[in-house]
């Protein structure tokens, strides 16, 4: 069988005259066990393995013929072999960029309860959503780099642990978006990315939009009003453009942030979901629990959009209580 790995090329014995040829069993030679009249052995792929068959005495034996017919099904089984073994590996590498861009859980923020969606579209995922503590309170943070695949899931991984790390040391989302998008000009990636990012500081939080969705307040009587938002996405120029803007979430007040997939969602008329009728669905959600908004939320545009999901879904929400 050696000999076959090492030439690259199959073997056909017409009559086996070494019964220890693979090896022994618990009855003694396995070829004597099995009763072998004749073996024939073809590499699988180029080097991926051996296929061996064998036939009885009572069978005709393997000729050349075989091998001829058997070498290009050793070759065949080499390349669906590799194909696994390539869709495997993406698929890891899908999985753990997948990770990278939303947390497993979100942790408890003192004085909030947070609940969120995320729903991957047809391709690797580039929008993320992120909950993290900063200096003297907690952060949170939500986008996604234009683009599909895994070069727009690694940008959003980068800026999203960019996020993460500078607001150990700074005290204004703002601040840590403008360094970000300095980082991001620098990479010369050629991806932008818009995000929207905020510090929970008792019951203000302080919000730096760069070119995302504004984010939206569902007020306890079920008034729903957006916020300002605006701003240019990171990555365009060295001089970063945000809007900044400091909401109070009062208890029983919801701030929700949601993800361009969940707006531009379309129906089978091709009209999308939009904001005006994420208001509505808001507006019936007064006084529930975040894991309750979102999943309205989503379900609302399950049923607008017929189940069909081609980008990704994130909602985030975070309730004062």
């Amino acid at each position: 069988m050696l000999q076959v790995l090492d030439r690259g090329s199959g073997m056909v014995l017409e009559m086996v005259d070494d019964d220890t040829l693979l090896g022994f069993c618990a009855d003694g030679p396995l070829l004597t066990a099995m009763g072998a009249g004749s073996v024939l052995c073809v590499p699988i792929g180029r080097g991926d393995g051996v296929l061996t068959l064998v036939r009885g005495h009572d069978r005709p034996p393997f000729a050349l013929a075989d091998l001829a017919v058997l070498q290009e099904v050793g070759l065949q089984i080499g390349l669906a072999v590799r194909a696994q073994s390539s869709f495997q590996s993406r698929s890891r590498a899908a999985d753990a960029l997948s990770a990278s861009v939303a947390p497993r859980n979100l942790p408890d923020v003192p004085g909030y309860e947070a609940a969120a969606v995320y729903h991957p579209g047809s391709s690797v995922g580039a929008e993320f959503y992120d909950v993290f503590p900063v200096s003297g309170g907690w952060g949170f943070a939500l986008g996604g780099a234009a683009g599909k695949g895994e070069e727009a899931a690694s940008v959003s991984a980068m800026v999203r642990g960019g996020l993460r790390v500078l607001s150990v040391w700074e005290t204004d989302p703002d601040l840590v978006m403008r360094k970000v998008n300095q980082a991001l000009v620098t990479q010369g990636t050629g991806m932008f990315v818009m995000a929207v990012a905020g510090f929970v500081k008792g019951r203000e939080i302080r919000l730096s939009s760069a070119g995302h969705h504004p984010a939206v307040t569902l007020q306890s009587d079920g008034g729903v009003r957006f916020a300002a938002g605006g701003g240019v996405p990171l990555g365009i120029s060295p001089e970063a453009e945000t809007g900044v803007e400091t909401l109070t979430i009062s208890p029983g007040e919801t701030l929700l942030l949601y993800s361009e997939g969940l707006i531009s969602s379309r129906n089978e008329h091709g009209e999308p979901y939009g904001e005006e009728r994420l208001a509505d669905v808001l507006s019936r959600c007064a006084g529930q629990a975040p894991s309750t908004v979102v999943k309205a939320v989503e379900a609302d545009r399950h049923t607008f959009s017929g189940g069909q999901v081609w980008d990704e879904i994130v909602v985030f929400a975070l309730r004062g209580v």
